[in-house]
């Protein structure tokens, strides 16, 4: 059994090279930015989606606060003219009120959290993914030199021109020598 498990996993091993050989490492890295750029507009579009959630908490609040104010003033002016029924109808739709400005404000509270803890994540998430794409693009690059270097490898010496010749370094260092002789003696 077991001679037959380890040729298994060299056969699997063996595939899983070729399928290395066949990947398009440049492809595989673009993919991969592409998909944590998709995922930060997703957490852009929640923190979005949180700050119009919280704004519309905060109107409904300053609305009730007002009618709070309103029913408190209502009250009072019952309470003067001994309306008990009516002062007492006032207190059950001011507390109430009351409870449901405590609920928005915990509702509030809770979204301003998450928005914190999204804005956090999505800022490191930022970095991370602009760091990468860096690294990509250098990784890009430097896949593509040697793409360069083997290409002029095989053009047989065609770029043998560009090499200087042992006379022409010659000729060049006296001419050199002769310039800074010439200039110190000056």
């Amino acid at each position: 059994m077991s001679i037959f498990s380890r040729m298994l996993r060299l056969c699997k091993a063996d595939l899983h090279g070729v399928m290395d050989q066949l990947e398009d490492k440049g492809l595989l890295l673009k993919q991969c930015l592409r998909e944590m750029e998709e995922s930060l507009k997703r957490k852009e579009a929640r923190l979005d989606q949180i700050a119009r959630a919280g704004e519309q908490i905060r109107r409904t609040l300053a609305r009730h606060t007002e009618e709070a104010l309103k029913l408190e003033q209502d009250l009072e002016l019952a309470v003067g003219k001994e309306k008990d029924e009516i002062s007492r109808m006032l207190i059950r739709k001011r507390r109430t009120l009351q409870s449901a400005c405590r609920q928005l404000q915990r509702q509030l509270d809770t979204l301003a959290e998450e928005q914190g803890q999204v804005a956090g994540t999505l800022e490191k998430q930022r970095l991370q993914y602009d760091q990468l794409k860096a690294k990509a693009a250098a990784f890009c690059r430097q896949a593509e030199e040697p793409r360069l270097e083997d290409s002029m490898e095989t053009m047989d010496g065609a770029f043998a021109w560009l090499t200087p010749s042992e006379e022409e370094v010659e000729l060049e260092l006296l001419q050199r020598k002769e310039v800074a002789r010439k200039g110190g003696g000056s």
